[in-house]
C-alpha cells in the first residue's frame, strides 16, 4: 500500500471546503488531509476545526500564495517519507476511485512524474474550459488517437502541461525538481513547475480513467488593463524561467525595451494608462533579471528544499484542529 498526503491550499474557501474535504475522506484509497490556510477570514478555519478534526491544519499569518503554501505541505511530506502528494485544489472535487486510479496508473507507468484526472466542470456535466485548452494545446495528438481506439475511458496521455488543480506528485519528483518556485506567487508557477519536471526528464501524464470536478467560476467580459498586466507579466515569467530555452537575458532586454518604446508612444499620444501599462512591465521586467535567473539555476542544481523552501518559525504555524486556539481569540 503506498503512502499520500493529499494537500490543499485554503483560502477564503468556505463555499467549497465541505465538498473538498468530504470528497477526499470518502476516497476509496486512503489519504491522510494536510490544509495549508492562506489567512482565511471568511470561517473556513473554524469549520474545519468543528467538522474535521482528524485533518493537519497549517496555519499562514500571511497569505503566501499558492505555490509557497503547497512548498509547506510538500516538505513535511518528503520528512515523513510519503509516496505520494496530491494537490488538489480548494474549489475541487475527486470521485471515491480518483486517487487510487492515478496511482495505479503511476504503478504501471513509473517514469511519470505527475499525473492528473480529467478536470469536469463544477457540474460534473462536461470538461473544464481551461483543463480542455491546456490540455489540447499539448495533447491533441494522444487524445484524438485514444478516442480512435475506443482507449478514452482508461488511457494514459502523455502532455506537455496540465494544470495543477489535481496532481499526484510522486516523492522522487519532489526530491529532484524540488518544490513551487518563489518567484511566482498566483499562476505561472505549476507552467514552471512542468518544466522542470521534463527537463529532469520526467514524463507528466493525464489518466482518463480518473476524474475531478472543478467548481471554479468561468470569468466572461471585459478584460482590465490591471487583468491583462498580470496576465502578461505571467507569462512573461513563464517563458523567461523556462531553463530549457536559452538567451533569458537577451528576451529580457528586448521585452524591456518594447514595453519602454510604448510606453513612451502612448505618453506621446496623451494615454496615461496605457503608458503605465507598458512602463510598469518595463520596469519589473528589468528589475527581475537577477531573480529570473536565480529560478533558473535553482531548476538545473534540483533538490533544493533545504535551501530555499525551509520555511521560517513565524511564517509556519503547524496547529492541530481541535487543539489550538482562532486567531485573534
Amino acid at each position: 500500500m503506498k503512502t499520500v498526503i493529499t494537500i490543499i491550499v485554503t483560502y477564503n474557501g468556505l463555499k467549497w471546503i465541505d465538498g473538498c474535504l468530504k470528497s477526499v475522506k470518502d476516497s476509496i484509497y486512503p489519504s491522510r488531509i494536510h490544509v495549508i490556510d492562506n489567512g482565511s477570514t471568511d470561517g473556513t478555519i473554524a469549520f474545519i476545526r468543528g467538522h474535521y478534526p482528524e485533518v493537519q491544519l497549517t496555519l499562514s499569518s500571511r497569505n503566501l500564495g499558492f505555490g509557497q503554501a503547497n512548498n509547506l505541505g510538500m516538505r513535511q511530506a518528503l520528512d515523513e517519507g510519503v509516496d505520494y502528494v496530491f494537490l488538489l485544489n480548494q474549489d475541487a472535487f475527486v470521485e471515491p476511485g480518483t486517487i487510487g486510479a492515478l496511482i495505479d496508473a503511476h504503478v504501471k507507468d513509473p517514469s511519470l512524474g505527475i499525473i492528473s484526472p480529467l478536470h469536469l466542470n463544477g457540474k460534473g456535466n462536461g470538461m473544464d474550459a481551461n483543463f480542455l485548452e491546456y490540455f489540447l494545446r499539448s495533447a491533441v495528438g494522444e487524445w484524438v488517437e485514444a478516442i480512435l481506439l475506443e482507449k478514452d475511458r482508461h488511457s494514459l496521455i502523455r502532455t506537455d502541461f496540465v494544470n495543477a488543480a489535481a496532481w499526484l506528485v510522486t516523492a522522487s519528483t519532489l526530491q529532484r525538481a524540488g518544490g513551487f518556485d518563489p518567484i511566482f506567487f498566483h499562476y505561472g508557477e505549476d507552467d514552471n513547475y512542468a518544466q522542470r519536471v521534463r527537463y529532469w526528464d520526467m514524463g507528466i501524464g493525464v489518466f482518463t480513467g480518473a476524474r475531478i470536478r472543478h467548481d471554479r467560476e468561468s470569468r466572461s467580459g471585459a478584460v482590465t488593463l490591471s487583468q491583462q498586466m498580470k496576465k502578461e507579466w505571467v507569462r512573461i515569467l513563464i517563458w523567461a524561467c523556462d531553463v530549457r530555452r536559452k538567451g533569458y537575458r537577451a528576451f529580457v532586454l528586448r521585452r524591456t525595451l518594447r514595453h519602454g518604446m510604448r510606453a513612451v508612444l502612448a505618453v506621446c499620444a496623451l494615454n496615461i494608462p496605457l503608458s503605465r501599462y507598458h512602463f510598469v512591465l518595463a520596469s519589473r521586467t528589468l528589475g527581475h533579471m537577477g531573480r529570473i535567473g536565480r529560478c533558473r539555476r535553482r531548476s538545473v542544481e534540483g533538490g533544493w528544499w533545504d535551501r530555499v523552501f525551509k520555511p521560517a518559525p513565524q511564517q509556519q504555524h503547524r496547529l492541530q484542529t481541535n487543539e489550538a486556539p482562532l486567531p485573534g481569540a
